[in-house]
């Protein structure tokens, strides 16, 4: 197998996760909707949660067990959109290694968003291997910066 058909191979994949992703978030988001004017189904139900990790410390005694589940299927779905973009990116990434072309702007600019929603995700999280990852991406962006630099210098020089 050659390996452009790895990386197209992963591409498939990326791209069912994709759309699978965007599945899950808009009934995530009908669901905030509906729980938003119709929290009837949750009025009888006692949830145990537990949402104290990370920037958003949620105080559990002062809060509905109503409005403490509004308040963690809003996280899903915010952490469904932080996921959709990177999975974007990842598209974008084995797109362009199935094509066989490496070393372009569009694959820097992947990475570097990747680098920005890990940051994020680590912030929101409050895991510190999350940030070490997230910047980890981040200073591999800026080489592979260089490297699409030299790429192209080395083209004009041919």
């Amino acid at each position: 197998m050659k390996r452009t058909n790895g990386y197209r191979i992963l591409f498939y994949l990326v791209n069912t996760l994709f759309w699978f992703n965007i599945f899950v978030a808009g009934i995530m988001g009908i669901m905030v909707i509906y729980l938003q004017f119709d929290d009837s189904i949750l009025q009888n139900s006692s949830f145990n949660l537990s949402l104290g990790k990370g920037l958003f410390d949620v105080k559990l005694n002062e809060i509905p067990d109503t409005k403490l589940v509004q308040i963690w299927i809003v996280a899903l779905l915010i952490s469904c959109f932080l996921s959709i973009a990177m999975l974007w990116n990842f598209k974008v990434l084995f797109k362009n290694a199935a094509k066989g072309i490496i070393f372009v702007s569009s694959n820097t600019k992947a990475i570097f968003a990747t680098g920005i929603i890990f940051l994020i995700g680590s912030f929101a999280a409050g895991i510190p291997k999350f940030f070490i990852a997230a910047v980890f991406i981040l200073l591999l962006g800026a080489f592979f910066k260089k490297a699409v630099a030299i790429a192209q210098e080395s083209e004009l020089t041919i």
